[in-house]
Order: C-alpha cells, then structure tokens, then sequence
C-alpha cells in the first residue's frame, strides 16, 4: 500500500520512460542507442576542439615551415629572431638555400608531404665578397647539409627572393662559425665604404645592420694589419711601408698608451688649474693688503689728530 502511494505521489508518475520498455517478466530493457548518446554527443566536442587545435598549430607561424623568403613575417625582423635551417646548395655567387625549420616543433603532429620543399636565398648581410670568398664558401666550407641559424638584416632591393641574413653555421659539436664575420676576418670580404647611398641609409634606419658592421670594422682591422685575402701585399715594399701605420695604430688603441695620455691630460689640467688658482689667490692678498694699508694709514691719521686735539687742550688747561 505504502509503495502505491509513493509511486503516485512521484513526479514522474504516469509518464513512461521513452529509454526503457517493460519485458512480461517485469523487467527494463535499457535502448543502448539512448545509452551511449551522450558520450558520443562529448566525444564529438573534444575530438573538434582537438582538431581545430591541431589545425591552428599547423597553420601557426611558430610552427610554419617557410618555403619562400616573403612567408617570413615582418615581425621577425623587426624583433630579430633567430630561425633555423639546414644548407641545401650554395651557389658560385656565394648565396646560400636553406631549408627552413620551424622555430618549434610537436613531435605527434603529422608532417606534411611536400615532395618539392622550397628553399630560402639567403646572402650574407654587411659584406662585399671577392671571387675568392665566393669560392670558400662554395667550396672549402663545404656547407651542405649543415645546420645553420641565421637572423634575417633586410630585405635586398631589386631581388625579391633574396634577404640578407646573418649567418652562423655549426662546424662542430661545440663549435660555430658567423660567416659573416669569417670572411671579413680571413680577407675575403670587405664591408661597404662609406660612400655607398644605401649602406648608410641601412646603418641609419636598421639598428641589427648597424651592430653587424660594427663587428665586421673591427674583423676587417685584424685582416688588414695581417694582410691576408683583399688586403694582401704585392711587394715586400708595400708590406713594410704599411708597417709604421700598423704599428702606430697599434700602440694608440693599446690600453697603456690611453692610460699615459688619460694621465697626462689630468696632470696637465690640473697644474693649468693650480697656476691660475695662484694668480687669483695672489690678486686677492694683494687686494686685502692694500684695503688693510689704507685702513692703517686712516687709523694713523686719526690717532694723530686726536693725539693734537688732546695736547692743545691740555695746554689751555695748563694756563
């Protein structure tokens, strides 16, 4: 009885159960398409959440393979990021193609196949090169296939597929090699003059162009005073001729000579500044000497005229 009235008094009293049906034995037969809706319906969810994920990974620059120096985004050089690659070919001007590597990969992530990867036309930003250095790195470098990472300067006006870069090229487990700055060291390079229009518009308006050749004068000062590659003499005349200016260029960037002639400057300040002290020191006794002379030649003259006053007083009293 107790359980009639329950059953009538429960919300869900005269609504039958579309999910379950009555077997004659008094049973529930649970419909196993209704069962497993729901999960289907959250697997559904996670399994587009996970593709778009994947897809937006994929898509993402970070995780983008460059085929063509225009897919690198401005944002990179301006912020001067360092991508990686590897070297595929390099060609007799001294060009480099890189196959670019994405700046970060996820090893469950399916790699695309693209049977014809494209490579990036990298040149050697801040550096003029000889036949000779086209050669070395053509040749006695043998570049291909090695990693490299390299930072994208700027653009090349009139060659669309070509930027230049600062490269840095790993010989070794622990060792790497700027090229830039290898060339320039070995002589096989020089940096642009200062003549040239668009290199100084490049060091004005591009701050990673402008440290780059501040690194490259200084390699190109140990290639000159070493006489190697461009700079190489003809004759042991020319050889020892350049000698005086090597040399007194050597002694006035050493750190002693700055030192003597910081030391001299100071002593000769200084004793300049003590000298004219002494003048001003001297005309300022000899001024308060002289007040100090009138003072006393006053002083005198009017003890004398009290010292008369008093005796002629002294006189008409006497009488």
């Amino acid at each position: 009885m107790a359980e009639a009235e329950a059953a009538a008094t429960h919300p869900d009293h005269g609504q039958t159960n579309p999910a379950a049906v009555t077997t004659p034995e008094g049973g529930k037969l649970v419909d196993p398409i209704d069962r497993y809706t729901a999960l289907a319906v959250r697997g559904a969810i996670v399994g587009v959440g996970l593709a778009g994920v994947i897809i937006y990974l994929r898509n993402s620059r970070l995780f983008h393979k460059f085929q063509h120096v225009n897919q690198i985004p401005k944002d990179f050089i301006r912020k001067e990021l360092e991508l990686k690659g590897r070297v595929r070919e390099v060609l007799p001007s001294g060009e480099l193609r890189v196959e670019h590597e994405p700046v970060m990969k996820i090893p469950f992530l399916p790699k695309r196949k693209n049977v014809n990867s494209g490579l990036l036309n990298l040149r050697l930003a801040g550096v003029e090169l000889s036949q000779s250095g086209q050669q070395f790195l053509a040749k006695d470098l043998r570049l291909t296939n090695k990693p490299v990472t390299f930072t994208v300067i700027k653009d090349v006006e009139g060659a669309p597929d070509v930027v230049d870069a600062d490269v840095t090229v790993k010989r070794t487990a622990f060792g790497r090699t700027n090229l830039n700055v290898e060339v320039v060291r070995r002589g096989y390079a020089r940096v642009p003059g200062p003549e040239q229009v668009k290199h100084l518009k490049y060091l004005q308006s591009v701050p990673a162009y402008s440290r780059l050749i501040s690194r490259l004068l200084m390699s190109e000062k140990v290639a000159d005073r070493r006489g190697v590659g461009v700079w190489e003499r003809d004759t042991w005349v020319e050889s020892v001729q350049s000698y005086p200016s090597q040399v007194s260029g050597i002694i006035r960037s050493a750190a002693i000579t700055k030192a003597v002639v910081l030391l001299y400057n100071v002593t000769k300040d200084v004793l300049l500044y003590g000298v004219k002290l002494t003048q001003q020191t001297y005309y300022v006794v000899l001024a308060i000497a002289a007040h100090l002379q009138n003072g006393y030649r006053r002083f005198a003259t009017g003890v004398d005229r009290l010292t008369d006053k008093y005796n002629k007083v002294r006189q008409r009293i006497g009488k």
